[in-house]
């Protein structure tokens, strides 16, 4: 038993730090190593009690034990101090630790998009697999889809909300099949995002499509490619797991892309607000483009400013690389 000695240590000084913290001041591979500790340490008291009953390493287990059950099944009433410790760190921490997954699902969407812009402008025939034949028909009449009556505003908004979130949530959802699902979605979206562009530009309304997108877009497919990121990382996990096991990569990976979802995703309600009511209205397009950078720029300003550490450490305290779990 002697030689568990060392695994007993670094239990004790993950339970000591989740005490302290919580746990979730732990990193996500430090929650499955202390989950995977715990249940040996059970294991060996145990056996130390058929053993050994009255040696001094089972009452060591026995308090050991004990510790990791306060910290494991421990539930927190302090409910706004979580929250305030996810929005705050957590969310932005795992959003900036997903920059290579961000920068993949922004390819995948703006990639296609830009492709079926020129390709729509070299060969208008290719719209009538992008877009319906009614939208097709407004746009070479110079007109669009985006004149909604004050009065069907406030369901269209709902209509759009509703179908914002279908998608992210499948974007999301579809990570788990190593990701190509959700590369797929991202790439019909921006099929669809820059074919639809090249039509009106193609007949000269873009003007009146830009006027409609810009006050919701900048914000929408931000957290439209967030999303889709969290999927492509559940994905990539699967495929790639590093040096953990497929399936613990596979709970970090979905743990992450969950936050993103839980904390961007109601901010498609936002959008979908704004598109169903301000985007369709005769608001002056200087005031849309204010509505449209200023999300964009809190939004970015709040993911990639928020949650950082000081500059200065303790000498020899590592800086955390890895996204701290809510």
């Amino acid at each position: 038993m002697t030689r568990r000695s060392a695994d007993w240590a670094r239990l004790e000084a993950l339970l000591r730090r989740g005490r302290r913290g919580r746990l979730g001041g732990l990193a996500p591979a430090d929650v499955l190593t202390l989950a995977g500790l715990y249940r040996q340490a059970t294991a060996d008291l145990a056996r130390a009690r058929r053993d050994w009953p009255q040696e001094p390493i089972t009452a060591y287990l026995n308090r050991l034990v004990a510790l990791g059950y306060s910290v494991v099944y421990r539930r927190s009433g302090d409910v706004g101090r979580r929250l305030a410790d996810f929005y705050l760190r957590t969310l932005p921490r795992t959003y900036r630790g997903s920059w290579p997954f961000l920068a993949a699902a922004a390819l995948l969407l703006f990639g296609p998009a830009l492709i079926a812009f020129f390709a729509i402008l070299a060969n208008p025939q290719l719209a009538y697999s992008i877009a319906p034949p009614d939208i097709i028909t407004l746009v070479q009449h110079h007109r669009t889809w985006t004149n909604i009556p004050p009065s069907a505003r406030p369901a269209a908004g709902g209509l759009i909300m509703t179908n914002n979130i279908n998608v992210a949530i499948l974007a999301f959802a579809l990570g788990i099949v190593a990701g190509v699902p959700t590369m797929l979605v991202l790439v019909e979206n921006g099929v669809s995002l820059g074919g639809i562009f090249g039509l009106t530009t193609l007949y000269g309304v873009q003007g009146l499509l830009g006027d409609f997108v810009i006050a919701h877009g900048v914000l929408e497919l931000s957290v439209v490619m967030a999303i889709g990121a969290g999927g492509l990382m559940m994905g990539w996990a699967l495929v790639s797991p590093g040096n953990h096991k497929r399936t613990d990569a596979l709970v970090i990976a979905t743990r992450r892309a969950f936050t993103l979802l839980l904390g961007l995703g109601p901010l498609l309600v936002v959008a979908g607000t704004i598109e169903g009511n301000i985007s369709p209205s005769d608001t002056p397009f200087s005031i849309k483009l204010a509505i449209g950078l200023s999300t964009g720029a809190l939004f970015y300003s709040y993911l990639l400013l928020a949650g950082r550490r000081p500059a200065t450490r303790a000498q020899g305290e590592p800086l955390a690389k890895e996204a701290r779990v809510p």
